[in-house]
């Protein structure tokens, strides 16, 4: 069964891909060790990840609601973010 026509591809920004990767790769660094002990993480690999990324999704939308509300056009009375 081919599963290429029962799912839309959509389109990916390519800027946005590689910053995934990149985020990707730094968590990756900083949490999991070059030598593998074992085929799966381990409970503190885990969490470290966790916690990467978590941190990088919270920059990400703080930085994504300054950067609107810094846009020209935006409305200053709807504005939660200061």
């Amino acid at each position: 069964m081919s599963w290429s026509g029962s799912f839309s591809q959509n389109y990916v920004d390519p800027q946005h891909l590689i910053e995934a990767e990149q985020q990707i790769e730094a968590c990756h660094d900083k949490c999991i060790p070059t030598k593998y002990h074992e085929p799966d993480l381990n409970k503190g690999e885990q969490k470290c990840i966790d916690r990467c990324v978590g941190k990088y999704m919270s920059i990400q939308t703080l930085l994504g609601e300054k950067l609107r509300h810094l846009a020209p056009g935006s409305d200053p009375q709807n504005d939660s973010f200061q």
